[in-house]
């Protein structure tokens, strides 16, 4: 038979071979020079992605060898010792031999030279995948680079390193490298822009003489922005009433924390309503605890929580009313010779929502296994930092309180009346919470979902695991990330 009538029925699976049930002739480690063109597809970063894929005419990326490889009934990619700069996706039972020496016949350049497949920072460079219960992928010297994430890249916070990801499909990987670089830190917790809504100011009192009885102007309420809730209102309380023999009290402030309503005119002169309360602070978010998930989009890590909102303040009390009165001096009808009323206090704050929790930090991870089942042969599979969890953020400055309305005053004839008082200030509400700090990112080998993988065959290299994010107190601090060689999520 013939030399190359030989060659194509090996090629076509008439004898056995290391690979995946490759015949020898057509494995690379297993041949003293190149194997043929009928093994496969050919591709050099000097090629071009219209070539017709062989050694003397190769592609140029290895996602347009992978295409045609999965339309191709061999299913073989023969890839020299070069970089590729591209993120592909491996399925239908192909298999990746790199490592060539295409500058000297595109023979197998041992342990001196593998291909090196790398893509953008933040990206994954390989994913595996699919194919059939009965499929299987190999891949042969390739060392797969993650790139690291530069500090201070701010569209990349809380962005993972991840070498590879293998979902649902049989894994054997040779002579392979899988690093991944180092993770982001996660991004500290969104500051708010504004502080929360502030209280409208309080109304004055109406002028003596001017009536039987004056009353004050309503009191003013800050609904803070949710009208249908009536547990976060504040309200300014309203003046005292003017009347002829005295003045009313000024009624207190809402939610009625502390009595400050103003005194009326009676044996004494009134009195001014007295600010109300602040609101009280909210509570700092917890720090961020959980592993995270991991799936075929990568890894999701866990955020701190935020802080809980600040309380609304209380509103100003109103202030005392004057009395008024018909002789020299006073009202010159005593149809209406009410006293001056007082004026409103001014509603309260609105409390700050809480701060916002720190993100993840990023996760360096090897391989991220899904349901699939690995194989190694020398494999190294490496691991750069984990990023830092993010701080949580401030929380919202609770809304100013709204001035108290001035009280109402007397005729300039009326010299024997007093003017009314005036409503105090609202409060001012309550800062929001700190929220708490992101968790750590991880450092892992194998992070997993499924049956546990084997390690016989592989080396695995860690770097630190990334330290939690800064909270408002011990709790809130996220915890560290894990380093490990293997974690199940």
């Amino acid at each position: 038979m013939p030399e190359d009538c030989t060659i194509k029925l090996l090629c076509d699976g008439g004898a056995g071979g290391t690979g995946g049930g490759t015949p020898a002739v057509c494995v690379p480690s297993e041949n003293e020079g190149a194997v043929d063109d009928i093994c496969g597809v050919f591709v050099s970063a000097s090629g071009s992605d219209e070539n017709d894929a062989t050694k003397e005419a190769p592609l140029k990326t290895l996602g347009a060898a992978l295409a045609l490889a999965e339309k191709n009934e061999k299913r073989r990619v023969y890839a020299c010792a070069e970089t590729f700069e591209e993120a592909v996706e491996v399925t239908h039972g192909v298999t990746i031999y790199g490592g060539l020496d295409c500058a000297n016949g595109w023979g197998w350049a041992r342990d001196q030279r593998k291909t090196v497949l790398t893509a953008r920072a933040g990206e994954t460079p390989l994913v595996m995948r699919g194919g059939g219960a009965e499929a299987t992928v190999r891949v042969e010297d390739v060392h797969v680079q993650a790139r690291g994430i530069e500090p201070g890249d701010v569209a990349l916070a809380g962005a993972s390193s991840i070498a590879a990801v293998v979902e649902e499909v049989n894994v054997e990987l040779a002579r392979c490298v899988l690093e991944a670089g180092d993770a982001a830190a996660g991004a500290e917790g969104a500051a708010h822009e504004t502080s929360a809504m502030g209280g409208a100011e309080g109304k004055s009192g109406g002028e003596a003489c001017s009536a039987e009885i004056v009353v004050p102007g309503g009191s003013v309420k800050n609904d803070c922005g949710t009208p249908e809730d009536e547990s976060d209102d504040s309200r300014g309380g309203s003046g005292g009433n003017g009347e002829a023999d005295s003045g009313g009290l000024g009624n207190h402030g809402a939610p009625e924390n502390l009595m400050n309503g103003g005194k009326g005119e009676g044996a004494a002169v009134c009195t001014d309503g007295t600010a109300g309360e602040n609101g009280p602070e909210g509570g700092p978010g917890a720090g961020a605890t959980g592993l995270g998930e991991i799936s075929a989009s990568g890894f999701t890590g866990v955020a701190g929580r935020d802080g809980t909102k600040g309380g609304t303040a209380q509103g100003g009390g109103g202030g005392g009313g004057a009395k008024g009165g018909a002789s020299a001096g006073k009202c010159t009808d005593e149809a209406l010779a009410g006293g001056a009323s007082g004026g409103s206090g001014g509603a309260g704050g609105c409390g700050g929502a809480g701060g916002r929790g720190g993100g993840a930090g990023g996760a360096s991870l090897a391989l991220v296994s899904l349901n699939a089942t690995l194989s190694f042969e020398e494999v190294t599979l490496k691991t750069g930092r984990g990023g830092a969890g993010g701080k949580g953020g401030a929380g919202q400055e609770g809304g100013a309180g709204g001035a108290g309305g001035p009280g109402g005053t007397k005729p300039e004839e009326a010299t024997a009346l007093n003017n009314a008082c005036a409503g105090g200030a609202g409060g001012k509400g309550g800062v929001g919470g700190s929220g708490g700090g992101g968790r750590g990112g991880h450092a892992i080998g194998i992070a997993y979902k499924g049956a546990a993988p084997p390690v016989q065959g592989a080396t695995v290299e860690l770097g630190e695991a990334g330290p939690g994010g800064v909270g408002a107190n011990a709790e809130g601090e996220g915890a560290a990330g894990v380093k490990a060689e293997v974690q199940a999520f």
